[in-house]
């Protein structure tokens, strides 16, 4: 727990997050940090969420799959600006990759809405008491980690990601 609470406070160091402005215009981004250090490997947290679609995801039952968790809520405008490049790399690399959008703290009926107005079909997991965000220290929004096969946090992000940078996060995973 110690390593996940280091790991997450470097993050918050690395760059700072997207919040909800006026001027959805983001400032340029640092690069995303990759964790390398085998002896320093984190397990992320498991947990168990709905889907909209009231299906019971549990992360630890996507072991042997790569997978990105985004955190965001439906008023912060670069949670809302990075969303179709999400459902871009979604498809793109549907076959590799479990993409598993986290709405924090928002109704289901809420979030439901917003899909449908946008037009998105990414896999929404709802924490709506915001524990999950909590146990992975998610203070900022949005914010992105990506789990490798075996289990282990190899990267992340605080702050809206391009389309090259979720790209550029996805080369973390192991062949």
């Amino acid at each position: 727990m110690k390593r996940l609470l280091i790991f997450i406070l470097v993050l918050a160091l690395i760059t700072t997050a997207c919040t909800v402005s006026t001027n959805p215009e983001p400032e340029p981004e640092p690069e995303i940090e990759e964790n390398t250090s085998d002896n320093d490997a984190i397990i992320a947290p498991d947990f168990q969420l709905k889907s909209l679609d009231d299906s019971e995801i549990i992360l630890s039952e996507l072991r042997g799959n790569n997978v990105i968790l985004n955190f965001w809520y439906t008023g912060c405008v670069f949670c809302v600006m990075e969303m179709p490049d999400l459902q871009k790399l979604q498809e793109t690399y549907e076959e590799d990759l479990v993409l598993l959008t986290i709405n924090v703290g928002e109704k289901k009926d809420k979030v439901e809405a917003f899909m449908e107005e946008e037009n998105l079909s990414l896999n929404v997991l709802l924490d709506e008491d915001m524990k999950v965000a909590n146990t992975y220290g998610v203070r900022s929004f949005p914010t992105t980690i990506a789990i490798n096969k075996k289990g282990e946090v190899i990267g992340g992000y605080v702050g809206m990601l391009s389309y090259e940078q979720m790209e550029q996060l996805y080369t973390f995973f192991e062949e």
